[in-house]
């Protein structure tokens, strides 16, 4: 029997052999034509070569052809692993090439005058794959032989209808080799896969998912924890694409390296990435949530690590954070606060005309009065505020100082740290330059206090009542140096004096009457009769409105100005010195003042810092030049109100009392007959000062 099998099987092997050599000699022929029809322009094809090769790398020996005479070729890199030995001798350099092409399994392609050299890939026939499955009985067979994937796949779902998918980039090209006769469908699958090392994974909505056994799970989509890859057999791997569009995820990972969630969810997502340095230094970590978005879990992975990424134009790039392609410049404006906090607000400049060098001057050497301008309030001789400070502050808590704290400040150093920030107050924004990573959590953090600061209205009712009673009440005799005329008053209230001639009229009518003669006055003679009494009440209102920021100040002031001379004494030269006087003057106010600054709580409440400053000119003065008498009253208090609630502050009471006399001894004190040998005044004043204060939150 061997004898008869054995000249039949060295029979078909010449047949084939004459086959091949029949397709290889038509290959080689048509690249012949190819090389004839290009050696007209190219005259290097023709000439010979004498070489002597051993073990060298055959793209080493075709560009030093290629070079010798001058012929453009791109050589395959594959090529590198193809060692020759061959001596070459008065051989045209179109015939080593077909040699070549013949013994290394070759091709050369023509791309104008550039000669393509790589290896020779058979054109590809697909094979009938036998399939069949009874969708009654859930019976199927396959007869795979090394098929590609592709066309397996595309066999099995037409024959079956089940979905069979796969990563094209993954496994796409790996070769099924298997024979399954009469088995279960799913049975059947998974015997496929095992037998060619891959995973498969029936999904929710009935695809058949499959992917290589030698890569993490990466897919995300399957109903229950597929195997793990062997680096992870004693750690958590687990994750679920919940939304591609918005690029949410559940994740499960114990002591996962980094570069491997980095990838794999990202290859998942299909998103772009691009990395300058391995990621493979940035450890591994544990995390486990729900619902949270890949941006987000970057962000957390990357956070304690020396890696950063940045996200452009929807392409992710990673690295280390200290990278110049991990930087940024970015603007960040707010919405809701200023970029500086304002401590107090701008001060009006009523002083400054009293701030300058300025004087009246008043020689004492000259008649000619010489007036410049007021002098400085800041010189040693500043009696003003030496004398009145209060006033001068107008408030114990308000700063002066108008300086402006940027908002950088409230932002903790950690945050801050390793960025470089500038502040544009035009445009109310921040210039960032620093890692991006690093940029984004600045963004989140002014999102935390970028909020609208709340306005308060302030609404202030000043009321202040004066009332004043006076009582005189007397009888003056005497005689002036010149005749006096009837004058005076005799309602509402009596103020009349009497000269000489009325009197006598009424002591003429008292002549004659019995035995009583009085006789007449001199013609100087006067009598002053009075008996007054008068009441006042005054009451002043004032209902200023006022808006600030919540924890800023808002200030009122209402008053008056005077003034007080200060004489400084020169003296110019020393030979013949001549002493000049010069007068000063300086201002001084008296004022209403109200400083209020709100702070507003988180239940709503409102907490008032307020100070009250009352002061006047009483009209006194120690001398004529000297400053004028003032009368102050100032309270200072902090309470907490609830929005719109009105509160009142002051019941600052002054009260005066004067009850003073004069008359003919003895006689002033008698009963009755003391109203003509005497003269009396009582006065009486009360004044009061009181505030109202009603705050709104107005948004």
């Amino acid at each position: 029997m061997i004898k008869k099998i054995f000249p039949c099987l060295l029979f078909y092997l010449f047949f084939f052999q004459i086959g091949y050599s029949q397709k290889q000699s038509l290959r080689i022929n048509k690249i012949e034509k190819s090389l004839d029809s290009l050696s007209i322009d190219i005259s290097g094809l023709n000439e010979k070569v004498d070489f002597s090769l051993s073990d060298t790398e055959l793209p080493v020996f075709i560009r030093a052809i290629a070079s010798e005479h001058k012929i453009n070729v791109s050589i395959d890199a594959t090529l590198n692993k193809i060692k020759i030995s061959q001596d070459f001798s008065n051989a045209s350099v179109k015939n080593v090439l077909l040699y070549l092409c013949n013994e290394y399994q070759l091709t050369i392609d023509l791309l104008g005058s550039i000669l393509s050299i790589k290896r020779y890939i058979k054109p590809f026939k697909a094979r009938d794959i036998k399939a069949k499955y009874s969708s009654e009985k859930d019976l199927f067979s396959v007869d795979l032989q090394n098929d590609t994937l592709f066309v397996a796949f595309k066999e099995i779902t037409n024959v079956t209808g089940k979905n069979l998918v796969f990563s094209l980039d993954d496994i796409g090209n790996q070769k099924l080799t298997s024979y399954i006769k009469d088995k279960p469908f799913e049975s059947a699958i998974d015997k496929i896969a095992l037998a060619n090392n891959l995973l498969v994974t029936k999904t929710k909505d009935n695809y058949y998912l499959f992917e290589s056994a030698n890569s993490p799970n990466q897919k995300g989509i399957t109903d229950t924890r597929r195997q793990k890859p062997a680096r992870y057999k004693n750690s958590n791997f687990y994750f679920k694409v919940q939304d591609t569009i918005k690029q949410i995820i559940d994740v499960d990972f114990k002591n996962i390296e980094i570069a491997s969630i980095i990838k794999d969810i990202g290859y998942d997502l299909n998103i772009n990435m691009y990395t300058s340095s391995l990621l493979t230094g940035a450890g591994n970590t544990t995390v486990k949530a729900t619902n949270i978005t890949y941006d987000n879990l970057l962000t957390k992975v990357l956070e304690n690590t020396n890696f950063s990424y940045k996200k452009t134009n929807n392409i992710y790039y990673f690295g280390e954070g200290k990278q110049p392609s991990l930087t940024s410049s970015v603007t960040i404006p707010l919405l809701h606060r200023s970029i500086e906090i304002m401590n107090s607000s701008v001060q009006s400049n009523q002083n400054s005309s009293f701030n300058s060098n300025q004087s009246y001057g008043n020689s004492s050497n000259s008649v000619n009065q010489n007036y410049g301008s007021y002098s400085s309030l800041n010189t040693s001789t500043n009696l003003n505020s030496n004398l009145n400070s209060n006033v001068g502050n107008r408030s114990a808590f308000q700063d002066y100082s108008n300086q402006s704290d940027a908002i950088i400040d409230l932002i903790p150093k950690k945050i801050t740290e390793g960025l470089q920030i500038t502040t544009d107050v035009e445009q109310n924004a921040f210039l960032v330059n620093g890692n991006a990573q690093k940029i984004e959590a600045f963004k989140r953090f002014l999102q935390t206090i970028d909020k609208p600061v709340p306005v308060i209205l302030i609404e202030v009712m000043i009321i202040e009542v004066s009332n004043s009673s006076s009582v005189s009440t007397g009888l003056d005799l005497g005689i002036g140096d010149v005749p006096t005329t009837d004058s005076g008053t005799i309602f509402s209230g009596v103020d009349l004096t009497l000269g000489a001639n009325s009197i006598n009229k009424i002591i003429g009518g008292f002549n004659g009457f019995g035995s009583v003669n009085i006789g007449k006055v001199v013609p100087n003679f006067y009598a002053r009769i009075q008996a007054l009494e008068t009441n006042g009440h005054l009451k002043i209102r004032s209902t200023p409105k006022l808006s600030t920021l919540n924890g800023h100040q808002a200030t009122l002031s209402r008053g008056e100005r005077s003034y007080y001379a200060v004489t400084q004494t020169n003296t110019i030269g020393t030979q013949n010195p001549v002493i000049t006087d010069v007068k000063n003057y300086y201002p001084i106010d008296a004022d209403l003042s109200i400083g209020i600054r709100p702070l507003v709580s988180g239940d709503g409440n409102i907490t008032l810092s307020i100070n009250v400053l009352q002061s006047s000119f009483n009209g006194e003065r120690i001398d004529t030049e000297a400053p004028p008498g003032m009368d102050s009253r100032e309270f200072t208090s902090t309470i907490r109100v609830k929005d719109k609630d009105i509160v009142i502050l002051g019941g600052i009471e002054e009260t005066s009392r004067n009850n003073s006399g004069s008359g003919v001894p003895f006689l002033s004190k008698v009963p009755i007959i003391k109203w003509f040998f005497s003269k009396r005044t009582r006065t009486a004043s009360k004044s009061k000062l009181s505030v109202l204060i009603k705050s709104t939150i107005i948004n």
